[in-house]
């Protein structure tokens, strides 16, 4: 019975640094990805809350819950 010495686990090299080096990289750009939503979000926020309360019922919101409804409706909001 012959053995190998070949393993299907690969050995640590440029791959796993170049991971390594672009992981802040990937963060910072994971920041502002969510600071553009925040910003986003604001933006619909606030130029829902100039809208009328006709217009809002037209669109199932109320002023009362306005944020707490936009918040549930967002994809960049999950429940905890």
């Amino acid at each position: 019975m012959a053995y190998s010495s070949h393993s299907n686990v690969p050995a640590p090299g440029f791959g796993t640094l170049a991971s390594l080096a672009l992981a802040p990289l990937r963060l910072i750009d994971g920041f502002f990805k969510s600071l553009i939503a925040a910003n986003r979000f604001a933006h619909e926020v606030e130029t829902l809350s100039m809208a009328s309360d006709a217009r809002l019922a037209k669109m199932g919101l109320k002023r009362d819950t306005l944020v707490a409804d936009l918040a549930a409706r967002s994809e960049f909001f999950r429940a905890a």
